[in-house]
């Protein structure tokens, strides 16, 4: 996003109505100064604007209970809270207490309509496509001469030396690719994706898509935009109509050497590790994450929010619905270790025949 100062932020939200200041309260507690960016609250600096709902909330972003020890630590510049929690000046300092480094508080209704209303006026361009990283959309770039690009390719963003871009291909603004990436045709890599060295994409594959997000107020569910693009490592390959959907406040992320077959999903904010390799129709919910040298057969699944271990093997078909520990091997819906389902089948047809 192309930075903003914080008054400007402050009497936008004003203008809304997102935000009732007490009269007499000064929530800011701080001058004016420069916002240039978005985080999750963990990972915010103190340039970026960051939300927070409280105690026993769970989002992709939010997690229920942070300690204190913890919130002493966020160093958000502008953090949106539930004005609920800032009823009066005493428990103004209070929660000021608790987030000793974020430099500006600001008390909203419900501060992740707030973030997403923030995201729409001041990172978007339009009504949900995405500034492209230099903030200009469209921007040409200097392409290598070591690239080779289809005349029917559309190529607006970063290219590395030795690319080679297939036809009807899109590298939209926004988009970085490192040296010697091949995509083969009908590729399109969205705004806010970075890729690594030696990657394939084969027919099809769609990288940075928006994620499949929705949250609820005042009784209608309403779009997220998932700003925050992607991070591919290094001699990745992606098989034909595969999907990475962007993150929400921070990138959906793959290591390195990690190969995904054809018609893979992985979802918003999911953390894929290295040497991962996922099979054909796999897919992973929102916010899961991966341990290096896991495996996926065909057409398994995991639930949004799980975490997988280090070299695990999830089997055809199975579906994953609570954490697996590294070095296990599952299987079946739900998904079990697969000694124990193995026992379960043969019960079950030996139950079947009385």
């Amino acid at each position: 996003m192309n930075p903003v100062l914080f008054s400007t932020v402050r009497e936008w939200l004003s203008a809304e109505g997102l935000t009732q200041p007490f009269s007499g309260m000064d929530f800011a507690g701080c001058d004016d100064f420069e916002l240039s960016g978005f985080a999750p609250l963990e990972m915010a600096g103190a340039s970026d604007v960051s939300f927070w709902v409280g105690d026993n909330f769970k989002s992709d972003t939010n997690v229920p209970g942070f300690s204190d020890s913890v919130l002493r630590q966020v160093q958000a510049g502008l953090l949106f809270v539930p004005a609920s929690l800032v009823a009066d000046p005493e428990s103004l300092m209070s929660l000021k207490a608790r987030l000793p480094k974020v430099r500006a508080l600001m008390p909203v209704e419900n501060p992740h309509h707030a973030m997403v209303e923030f995201l729409k006026r001041f990172a978007c361009d339009g009504a949900d496509g995405v500034k492209g990283a230099d903030g200009m959309n469209g921007a040409a770039h200097a392409v290598p001469d070591s690239v080779r690009i289809h005349p029917t390719a559309v190529v607006e963003g970063v290219v590395g030396e030795g690319c080679r871009i297939g036809p009807h291909c899109v590298v939209m603004a926004g988009a970085e690719l490192g040296a010697n990436c091949v995509l083969e045709s009908s590729v399109t890599i969205y705004p806010h994706v970075k890729i690594g060295e030696g990657c394939i994409f084969q027919a099809g594959a769609v990288i940075g898509s928006r994620g499949f997000g929705f949250y609820e107020y005042q009784g209608k569910r309403r779009m997220i935009p998932h700003l925050a693009g992607v991070r591919i490592g290094d001699r990745c390959s992606f098989g034909a109509n595969t999907v990475v959907a962007a993150g929400f406040l921070a990138p959906t992320s793959i290591g390195n050497d990690s190969h995904f077959d054809s018609m893979v999903e992985i979802a918003h904010n999911c953390k894929v590790g290295n040497h991962v390799f996922m099979a054909s129709q796999s897919a992973l919910a929102g916010s899961v994450t991966v341990g290096d040298g896991s495996e996926f057969a065909g057409a398994a699944k995991v639930a949004d929010h799980i975490a997988i271990g280090r070299n695990v093997r999830v089997a055809a078909k199975a579906g994953v619905t609570r954490n697996v520990p590294d070095g296990k091997t599952v299987s079946g819906f739900p998904a079990l270790e697969i000694d124990l389902w193995r026992r379960c089948m043969v019960r079950l047809k030996q139950l079947g025949k009385k």
